[in-house]
């Protein structure tokens, strides 16, 4: 295997049509390391999709290249470290154990041994009562779960899943979400994964991208990037909040301030440093007594409507 990466796109593009040209992906560049969990997120349209498809070698990119492994998307070794479950899965009509098999052999497992593993993987995704059970019949939320199960028939190097939780219930959301993460850790495999439940995801990714209209509007590791969002903006409740609030009103540094639904100050600043000293001098000065004073814990979907936010503000 070529090093470490195990994905990489350069410049990868996609547009649809001649006379009225779409752009669904636009110079995405990613280089995602081995034994990473990679979210990839953004809103309806924003590309997610496509990209998935030129990644899997199921659709050709217009410009740019993107490799698995150092082997070119789309060719038979690229495809070998591949496991893929699309956002809307189909099935042929068979029963559910079999299909497992059937895709087990296709992957070059002797016949014994992908039946081991697809009962194994029925298990694992609550399926084992229903592996007599034609996949056709199943509901939305067992298809989805006998996709993940296809995908992992035979321990692939990658994992790449398009809203592989999107039909489920909390409880299935929070089980697959669960076993894809003990997995990955477990195998120090790779996952890339797109969804739009972020609550949710930011619990298991490592790192993530988000798009829009095609084109990346971030990228960053999960730590870097609360803290980058959290670093300038604290939570205060002190013995009197409201003089609290008057005086951080007209502080040059305080960039926003305002009490929040639990009657705690919340406040934002130029220079997270600089506010942090002052603050703990106003405290003792006018003698306040302190209950709490810590930075803002900010999720990924917040971080993600506040970028959406400001690109749409700026007009973009």
């Amino acid at each position: 295997m070529a090093e470490k990466i195990a994905i990489e796109a350069r410049g990868l593009t996609k547009v649809y049509g001649f006379r009225k040209r779409v752009v669904a992906v636009e110079n995405l560049d990613m280089r995602i390391e081995k034994g990473t969990i990679y979210g990839f997120i953004g809103p309806n349209g924003a590309g997610k999709t496509t990209t998935i498809k030129m990644l899997v070698g199921a659709i050709r990119p217009t410009r740019g290249e993107a490799y698995i492994f150092g082997e070119p998307v789309g060719s038979v070794r690229a495809k070998s470290y591949i496991g893929y479950s699309p956002e809307h899965p189909n099935f042929y009509s068979m029963h559910a154990l079999d299909f497992l098999i059937y895709i087990g052999t296709l992957y070059g497992l002797p016949k014994d041994e992908a039946k081991g593993r697809a009962e194994e993987l029925l298990e694992l995704f609550g399926l084992e009562n229903s592996a007599d059970k034609n996949a056709l019949t199943f509901s939305a939320g067992m298809k989805q779960k006998l996709s993940l199960a296809q995908a992992l028939i035979a321990d692939p190097e990658i994992l790449i899943l398009d809203e592989p939780t999107a039909n489920l219930d909390p409880i299935g959301r929070y089980e697959v979400l669960k076993n894809i993460e003990e997995l990955a850790r477990k195998e120090k495999g790779t996952v890339f994964i797109s969804s739009h439940i972020l609550l949710e995801l930011e619990k298991i990714i490592d790192h993530v991208t988000i798009i829009d209209r095609g084109k990346v509007i971030l990228q960053s590791s999960m730590a870097d990037l609360k803290r980058r969002f959290s670093e300038n903006h604290f939570v205060i409740d002190v013995s009197d909040n409201r003089l609290l609030l008057d005086i951080l009103k007209k502080d040059e540094n305080v960039t926003k301030v305002w009490v929040n639904h639990e009657g705690k100050i919340e406040v934002m600043v130029r220079d997270g440093k600089r506010f942090k000293e002052k603050a703990l001098e106003i405290f003792r000065t006018r003698r306040m007594e302190l209950n709490e004073f810590y930075p803002y814990k900010i999720s990924l979907e917040n971080i993600f409507l506040k970028l959406l936010s400001n690109k749409s503000g700026d007009g973009e």
